[in-house]
C-alpha cells in the first residue's frame, strides 16, 4: 500500500487487489471517516430541508442535516448533533432508516436517520456553514433535492426510500 495523500480527514493510498481469477490489480481507496444524514420530521408531518452553500459547486444545494462521525462513538448521536447543530430542533425519537456506502472505491458508509417528536433548541451557528432551514412536505423536498444540478445522492437516496417505505 501506497500513500498518495492524508488531510482534512481524508487518506487516499494505491493498493494492490486480489482478484477471483488469482490477479491482482492496482486500485485507488479513498478513505473518510463515515457521515450520518438525518430525515427530520415535524409534527405536521414535513421534512426540515437545508440549502446550504457548498464551495465546492460554488453555490447552494437541497440537502439533508448532513455530518461527519468524528466526534462521536456511533452514527446515530452524530445524527442528533447534526440535526441541533444544522436546524436548531432536537429529537426525542430517532430511528435507524439505512446505510450504504457511496460507490465500490469509495468504501464510506453514509447512515441515514428518520427524526421525530422535534423540540427547537438552536445552538450556536458555525459561521462558515451557510446554512437556510426550510420546513416542506416530503414531496417538495424530494422535487427540491432531485431538481439540483448538483444532487446530494445520500438525501436522494434518503428522502425517495423514506417515502416508499410510507406510501407517500
Amino acid at each position: 500500500m501506497k500513500e498518495l495523500y492524508s488531510g482534512h480527514g481524508w487518506h487516499v493510498t494505491l493498493e494492490e487487489a486480489p482478484l477471483p481469477n488469482g490477479k491482482t490489480k492496482t486500485i485507488a481507496r479513498v478513505r473518510r471517516c463515515d457521515t450520518a444524514h438525518v430525515i427530520a420530521i415535524t409534527e405536521r408531518g414535513n421534512v426540515l430541508l437545508l440549502r446550504e452553500y457548498r464551495p465546492f459547486f460554488g453555490g447552494y444545494i437541497w440537502m439533508l442535516p448532513t455530518g461527519r462521525v468524528n466526534k462521536e462513538p456511533d452514527p446515530k448521536t452524530a445524527a442528533l448533533r447534526e440535526l441541533q447543530e444544522e436546524t436548531g430542533y432536537r429529537a426525542e425519537e430517532i430511528t435507524f432508516l439505512c446505510s450504504g456506502n457511496h460507490s465500490e472505491g469509495f468504501p464510506t458508509m453514509n447512515h441515514i436517520f428518520v427524526a421525530g417528536k422535534l423540540t427547537h433548541d438552536p445552538l450556536p451557528q458555525d459561521e462558515t456553514e451557510l446554512i437556510e432551514v426550510h420546513e416542506c412536505s416530503v414531496a417538495e423536498a424530494i422535487d427540491k433535492v432531485c431538481s439540483e444540478s448538483h444532487v446530494h445522492m445520500p438525501s436522494a437516496y434518503g428522502l425517495l426510500r423514506y417515502a416508499r417505505e410510507n406510501g407517500l
